[in-house]
């Protein structure tokens, strides 16, 4: 992992062994390499247990941070690799279309409308 790169990762309810960060480090390093534009990405891990069923339930947190904007998503699984497996699936799914939607954004430009007429550049010949 780049040395460089503002990564957080939060265990809640539960110890972050080597094999959970090698995989959070590795779903990050694939974001960075969607958007480099990217400036923090915060992973919050944690364990709930139900009350009802007396069943793990493993909830994965993601918030990324880049130079324009910032998304949350959030993804839940009895398994917690699968639940860091669907972060990394929505998270890179809203870069993916927030930067679609920036390059639409700078090929569709319309015209702006005034009120007033626009006074016409150039020599006037007398």
């Amino acid at each position: 992992m780049n040395p460089k790169r503002n990564v957080e990762i939060v265990g809640r309810h539960l110890e972050l062994t080597e094999s959970l960060k090698a995989k959070v480090n590795e779903v990050v390093e694939k974001l960075y390499e969607h958007d480099s534009g990217i400036t923090r990405i915060r992973v919050e891990l944690e364990m709930e247990l139900h009350s009802k069923t007396h069943q793990n339930e493993f909830i994965a947190k993601g918030h990324v941070v880049d130079r324009h904007d910032h998304f949350d998503a959030s993804a839940l699984g009895d398994d917690l690799y699968q639940a860091i497996g669907s972060l990394a699936e929505k998270l890179d799914r809203l870069i993916r279309n927030k930067s679609r939607r920036r390059v639409t954004q700078r090929r569709n430009l319309s015209p702006i409308e005034l009120d007033a007429d626009v006074p016409k550049t150039g020599t006037n010949d007398v």
